[in-house]
């Protein structure tokens, strides 16, 4: 087997450590929208008592492996401008995508109709 280091080399040489950058970055762009939405469910079945049985027991899982994915991914940001474009990325995103599924950040329990206000 090639030395780490060599193999590092031969990654950005060639344009896959880039395209692993990118990959890596919009998967976790994702994974963090979808840890959001999860939470704020969860949080909203909680609210009304149906957080129960195997939902309940999966969430609790959901949130472990997601915890230990979350610290491994920071583990890899050292910088601290990377930290803060990561956020207003992820800030974006979100916006971006609630509108799209017209999931307004904001939420009234009494308006009962779907399409609330952006």
């Amino acid at each position: 087997m090639k030395p780490k280091k060599k193999l590092i080399e031969a990654a950005q040489r060639d344009g896959s450590m880039a395209r692993l950058n990118q990959l890596l970055s919009a998967s976790h762009i994702l994974l963090c929208e979808a840890n959001g939405l999860v939470e704020e469910a969860s949080d909203l079945m909680r609210a009304r008592g149906l957080m129960l049985g195997e939902i309940k027991q999966q969430h609790t899982r959901f949130v472990q492996a997601a915890d230990a994915y979350f610290k491994e991914f920071a583990s890899m940001i050292t910088d601290e401008q990377s930290k803060m474009d990561m956020f207003g990325d992820m800030d974006r995103f979100d916006a971006y995508f609630r509108k799209w599924a017209k999931l307004p950040k904001e939420w009234d329990p009494n308006n009962t109709q779907i399409n609330q206000t952006l």
